[in-house]
């Protein structure tokens, strides 16, 4: 029987200034080696302390996608209340996909284009807006 670390899930921040992209989260301090941040490009990212500690961090905003697929790596700050317990750089490791990715805008497109083939674009238009909005008022 195989040995397969577990990935728990994590609250994080994604920030970005001159020096690059900062992901802040919960953390109490522990060994890291050889860490990395696994990005598809989406809505997560995973990222791995060492062989044994991986986290799901989830709702990356739109905006900062970008920024961690063009960085070669990304500061990670562990922090416990208002106190930094450590700071270290990872590597980002790009990936096709991370599994199980809630990525509700991209499922809305695929969505929208199916009805739109079965009853044409003008029937569907003022649907999809008003579904949009009620997704953007959902997660903000």
């Amino acid at each position: 029987m195989e040995n397969t670390p577990a990935l728990k899930k994590l609250s994080s921040d994604f920030l970005f200034d001159t020096q690059g992209v900062i992901v802040k989260v919960e953390l109490e301090a522990d060994f890291v080696f050889r860490g990395a941040l696994f990005y598809d490009g989406r809505n997560q990212a995973v990222l791995g302390r060492n062989n044994k500690d991986f986290y799901l961090l989830k709702s990356i905003a739109p905006i900062i996608r970008p920024k961690i697929l063009n960085s070669k790596t990304v500061t990670v700050m562990e922090c416990s209340k208002n106190k930094v317990n450590q700071a270290y750089e990872v590597e980002v490791v790009k990936v096709d996909e991370i599994p199980g990715e809630d990525t509700y805008q991209e499922d809305y497109q695929k969505y929208f284009a199916k009805l739109e083939e079965m009853y044409g674009k003008e029937r569907v238009e003022s649907f999809k807006q008003k579904a949009l909005a009620a997704w953007r008022k959902f997660i903000s």
